[in-house]
């Protein structure tokens, strides 16, 4: 009897579905989203604060409002510590908080692929679904981000169904006006305010400048997606203000100022072509793909409503996000669904010098990472090459590898595994791609296993935490802070139960106790009558300095 491997003895990525290549793609998308969700403490920046403000959730505070160690978060609506406070809550005892929390973003993730996959299936029909997804995952800028516990991946998800609702109200538009709408709140959310400047006018001018994406029942379908939308627009904040007045007179400013003050539009540290700049590198290699399939279309390619649509999409994004938010990569996210849209509607048009160039590309970047990837980790297991030994041991001094037969075995059948859509596929632009993210998720899946007590050790509080739990003195009372960052606040909450009391913030405090965060090059006053009892630092941190003084 024949297996399903040895029915089709060489995979031809024409577009069309078989049970392998469906099974294949369903593993990619599975091996490149789980690793990395458990496995490790928070680590610092998004994961240290999200943890911080899901244990306070999960331990009395405003399901509401969440705070930071006590102090209101303003930054982010709740709808991601909602989710990752109740796996936290439905998955105890089975799983740390911290690693149920980061389930949170695996969820969000799944749903932002499908959302990719019906968007491609909308606009250019199934041909195009599996591709999508695959160049979304395969983007470089994504791949670290999705596996965080941090609240910009709620709002992935949120622009992605907004998006992908629009190609499914031509032939549907009821559903399509439930899931925008849906999408949408969950972008509110998740994000706040910025929702209403980078979606509606998408939503709006879609219509106007795109007729062939016009919803056939156009009245039925905004009215959808308005009642869809609104519980997220009008529930939150109607019982914030019933149940939690004080916190909604914080959050009331920051939800009205941006939208209904022009003045406030616009970012005053924006960099408008920053956006530009930072897609050529994060969103590799979509943008180039997408800019392939533009070349390839040229000026007839305009005619076409769904590169109208994703490139009015992208126009509309490039301009709000750069005129409109504070430089930073992880604001890029969203402008990586309509690349990837339009890499995936292009793909198959590709010429064949260019895809044979990406496939070489990849298969020679991730065929070194890997190498690098194995010879770092028999450097750290034997002690040889001592080049490279010297090297890591100066990146994180007094770490020792021990060696794991069960990781080993994992790794080593991930690598070899990896050449098997390589030698069994017949060159084409979807293979390129496919031996892309292939490479990427397996590159991914070494970094989680064979590397993940190493970066575990380089990044987590755990250990410095528990340093200073053992240098506190016992019935010490309350604990004054100076310099503290919000991931610091929030895993010293996190770990030891602790709330500091600020003094940038003014406060008077008669604390017997002094944390204090500095870099190890600064220097500062010590009031008299203050002795240092404890100093610490994360291993191969040279940025940070903890010192505890005592009164």
């Amino acid at each position: 009897m024949r297996t399903l491997l040895s029915a089709e003895k060489n995979l031809t990525f024409d577009g069309k579905t078989t049970p392998l290549k469906l099974a294949l793609f369903l593993l990619v998308c599975l091996a490149w989203l789980l690793p990395g969700l458990t496995g490790h403490t928070p680590w610092k920046y998004d994961e240290a604060v999200s943890q911080g403000i899901v244990h306070s959730l999960t331990h009395g505070g405003h399901w509401l409002s969440p705070d930071l160690a006590g102090e209101p978060y303003l930054a982010h609506p709740p709808l991601y510590f909602w989710v990752a406070a109740g796996l936290v809550n439905l998955l105890h005892p089975l799983l740390p908080a911290h690693d149920a929390a980061r389930l949170a973003s695996g969820l969000f993730m799944a749903l932002t692929m499908a959302a990719t996959a019906l968007a491609a299936h909308g606009l250019f029909g199934p041909r195009a679904t599996r591709l999508s997804v695959l160049v979304l995952i395969g983007c470089v800028g994504l791949v670290i981000r999705a596996h965080e516990m941090s609240p910009a991946l709620a709002w992935l998800c949120g622009v992605a169904w907004t998006l992908a609702a629009i190609p499914v109200g031509v032939k549907r538009p009821l559903l399509a006006g439930v899931l925008g709408g849906l999408g949408f709140g969950v972008a509110f959310l998740s994000q706040g305010t910025l929702a209403f400047g980078l979606l509606l006018p998408i939503v709006l001018l879609t219509p106007l400048l795109v007729p062939a994406l016009r919803p056939a029942r156009p009245l039925s379908h905004f009215l959808l997606w308005i009642l869809a939308a609104l519980p997220a627009l009008v529930v939150w904040p109607l019982l914030l203000k019933t149940h939690e007045p004080a916190q909604f007179a914080l959050w009331w400013p920051v939800l009205t100022q941006k939208p209904l003050h022009p003045k406030t539009w616009l970012a005053p540290d924006a960099i408008p072509t920053y956006y530009l700049g930072v897609i050529a590198w994060f969103a590799w290699p979509a943008a180039p793909l997408a800019l392939g399939t533009l070349w390839t279309g040229r000026l007839k390619g305009l005619a076409r409503p769904p590169l109208r649509f994703l490139l009015l999409t992208l126009a509309v994004m490039l301009l709000v996000l750069g005129f409109g938010t504070t430089p930073r990569e992880g604001n890029a996210l969203p402008l990586l669904l309509p690349l990837s849209l339009l890499a995936a509607g292009g793909l198959d048009s590709l010429r064949r010098g260019a895809s044979s160039a990406l496939d070489w590309f990849g298969m020679l970047t991730f065929g070194l990472v890997t190498a690098l990837l194995w010879l770092g980790w028999i450097a750290l297991v034997t002690g040889e090459p001592k080049v490279v030994v010297d090297f890591l041991e100066a990146q994180l001094p007094g770490y020792h590898a021990k060696f794991q037969p069960a990781v080993f075995g994992l790794s080593l059948a991930l690598t070899l595994l990896w050449a098997v859509p390589i030698l069994r596929s017949r060159p084409s632009p979807r293979r390129a791609l496919v031996n892309w993210t292939v490479g990427m998720t397996v590159s991914w899946m070494l970094v989680m296993t064979l590397w993940l007590p190493y970066v575990e050790a380089s990044r987590s509080y755990e250990g410095m935490m528990r340093s200073l739990s053992r240098a506190l003195p016992p019935h010490a009372g309350c604990l004054a802070s100076s310099g503290l960052g919000e991931p610091q606040r929030g895993l010293l909450y996190y770990y030891l139960d602790i709330r500091t009391q600020r003094l940038e913030l003014g406060n008077k405090t008669h604390c017997r106790l002094w944390l204090v965060q500095s870099n190890p090059h600064d220097r500062f006053m010590v009031p008299s009558g203050w002795r240092l009892i404890w100093t610490g630092s994360r291993s191969g941190d040279r940025t940070e300095r903890y010192q505890l003084f005592e009164n």
